[in-house]
């Protein structure tokens, strides 16, 4: 038996690219010394710089194998060991080893053990099961066969990139085990995509597809990693789909071999095969795209607003901001303040409350009182106690403990901590939402209000899985300076972030200014809405009217329908998507399908 090496002598380290890099900085990371080299010689420099006096690259594989007695070799496909194997070979001889870490078939192994051992080497199969997440993590799981004695003496090796490492016998038995896991994950993984496009088929949402399955019975690392992929449609690669391909034709090639029937992989390799025409660079998960319902996406976008569109979030919003300036309202005593609560709310629904301040402040400043800053930190009385009462119920402190903090700074927080715990979403919010999932209609939301206001609303309103982070785009947050609704700007993003020009983007508002900015950025249709709660049934007419007339935009263009059942923007989205050049497509019949009161210019 060798002698183990001592952390002094270096290993080689062949190849550090997706699978490498990580496994190798992990025994850099422990104080191992390694010769490295790969095809692309860029890829190294991760490791060069981090790792100056440990790591070295040299200008040949066989240079690494004629510097090292151990070389560690991970190559990701036949053609790559095709090119590099015999200058590997050519440096062989005894006192040198190969633990070689690639999947391959178990009859190239045999074949690379042969060579090795015929120039007096020593060789260890030793292929992964994990993907570039665990091989940085060093959680990979080693799946090993051949020399036992190498075996043994890499051990710690194993150990600074692995969680374990199974022997499974003569070489060709571990790469017979890899083929066998790889085989079984990628049918998973054609499953899981295969029931994914059957949801999406059906008009069902992906998101929650993943959220029931996360807590039954198939819960598993690979729907939690992988789910997420499937709902956004996008693929970082951890383990490209083309080798993931290469490893069930691999499987399916062994069944073959010893006369084992395998439709489920068979069928699961077909999708595989398909999706690596366009997705072979991606991660294994963009099998999806492959099993996806295939009709070709709609030219139609909708953009929505969302405070009093789709978050029925305006009424909690504005009753904490009038709590927030309340005691600053000239004229409010104990006596009257609640009683002014619900008018102020109409009055200012839809309003910044950067124009509630300043209205306050002109009439301070008209009853001849100090500026808001200054009255606060004299605050005190029988509307003091009012106001903390009031505040109470959204769980936020006293006037007096928050008396130093800026007012708009207050608000902001305070309206955040208030909606985390009451956001909901409006009536007929989600059924929409997945009606126009089925339709295949993209979607995102245009708001004024900024960030992390909106994106606490949409998980408190559990939208989450419709409206992913960069689906959410704030006139406040977004821009520098700010640009608020009138201005176009947050449609404008909206629209091209959907990667549609504005004139075939619907925009859905419950407000003057938002339906102002839709117009003034040039919106092909414009949908009031006022369902929500904080608009009273007995000013739905007015608030509607209001919509249709838009006040706010440039060109005077309002909304062109005002609904009240959020529902009915699915048969208008579907009459827009389908309209034609010259041929008028707002007609009657379409009015009768919508089910509750609507407004008309």
């Amino acid at each position: 038996m060798a002698a183990a090496q001592s952390n002094e002598e270096a290993m080689g380290f062949i190849g550090v690219g997706i699978m490498g890099l990580g496994m190798a900085e992990n025994l850099l990371k422990n104080g191992r010394k390694l010769v490295v080299w790969n095809r692309t010689a860029a890829a190294c420099a991760p490791l060069l710089s981090s790792y100056p006096e440990l790591c070295t690259r040299v200008e040949t594989a066989a240079e690494v194998v004629s510097a090292c007695s151990v070389t560690w070799s991970m190559l990701s496909t036949l053609e790559a060991s095709d090119a590099v194997f015999p200058s590997v070979l050519g440096a062989m001889g005894p006192g040198k080893s190969i633990v070689d870490c690639a999947t391959f078939t178990p009859e190239r192994m045999q074949e690379i053990d042969a060579a090795v051992t015929a120039k007096g080497g020593r060789f260890l199969e030793a292929p992964v099961s994990g993907s570039k997440g665990p091989a940085a993590a060093g959680q990979l799981i080693f799946l090993c066969g051949g020399d036992k004695e190498l075996f043994a003496e890499v051990l710690p090796e194993l150990g600074h990139m692995g969680k374990a490492s199974f022997n499974f016998g003569s070489t060709g038995a571990g790469t017979r085990m890899k083929l066998v896991v790889n085989m079984t994950m990628g049918s998973m993984m054609a499953t899981l995509g295969e029931g994914a496009a059957l949801a999406e088929a059906s008009g069902l949402s992906g998101g929650q597809l993943m959220e029931v399955l996360e807590l039954g019975v198939m819960s598993s690392p690979l729907i939690k990693l992988k789910g997420p992929n499937l709902v956004k449609r996008k693929y970082p690669t951890q383990f490209p789909l083309k080798h993931a391909q290469k490893d069930m034709r691999f499987a399916l090639a062994l069944g073959d071999e010893v006369g084992q029937a395998l439709p489920l992989a068979a069928a699961a390799n077909e999708s595989f095969k398909r999706a690596r025409r366009d997705c072979g660079d991606d991660d294994f998960s963009a099998v999806y795209e492959a099993l996806r319902p295939t009709a070709a996406p709609a030219a139609t976008a909708v953009c929505f607003d969302f405070d009093g569109t789709l978050g029925d979030t305006e009424t909690p919003a504005m009753e904490v901001a009038f709590w927030e300036i309340a005691a600053y309202l000239p004229g409010a005593s104990a006596e009257n303040v609640e009683s002014q609560c619900r008018p102020y709310m109409v009055e200012n629904a839809g309003k910044a409350f950067e124009h509630m301040m300043s209205a306050c402040e002109e009439e301070r400043a008209a009853a001849s009182l100090p500026p808001i800053a200054e009255a606060a930190t004299a605050l005190s009385g029988g509307l003091v106690a009012v106001v903390d009462k009031h505040r109470s119920k959204f769980g936020l402190p006293p006037l007096a403990d928050v008396a130093g903090t800026p007012l708009l700074q207050l608000q902001k927080e305070e309206t955040v901590a208030a909606l985390a715990k009451c956001a909901v979403a409006n009536e007929g919010v989600m059924e929409t939402l997945v009606a126009l999932n089925s339709a295949g209609l993209a979607y995102n939301i245009a708001t004024t209000s900024g960030k992390p206001r909106v994106p606490v609303c949409v998980d408190a309103a559990s939208l989450r899985p419709f409206f992913p982070a960069e689906q959410i785009h704030s006139g406040e947050s977004d821009f520098d300076p700010p640009r608020f609704k009138p201005e176009p700007d947050v449609y404008l993003r909206a629209a091209a972030a959907l990667e549609r020009e504005p004139t075939n983007c619907i925009a859905v508002e419950d407000s003057g200014s938002g339906v102002g900015s839709a117009s003034n950025a040039g919106m092909g249709l414009i949908v009031g809405y006022v369902g929500a709660t904080h608009i009273p049934a007995e000013n739905k007419e007015s608030h509607a009217q209001m919509l249709l007339e838009g006040a706010k935009a440039k060109d005077g263009r309002g909304a062109e329908i005002v609904i009240t059942k959020f529902g009915d923007l699915v048969p208008l989205a579907m009459a827009f998507e389908g309209r034609r050049p010259g041929v008028h497509w707002f007609t009657k019949d379409l009015l009768a399908k919508l089910e509750g009161p609507y407004y008309l210019k």
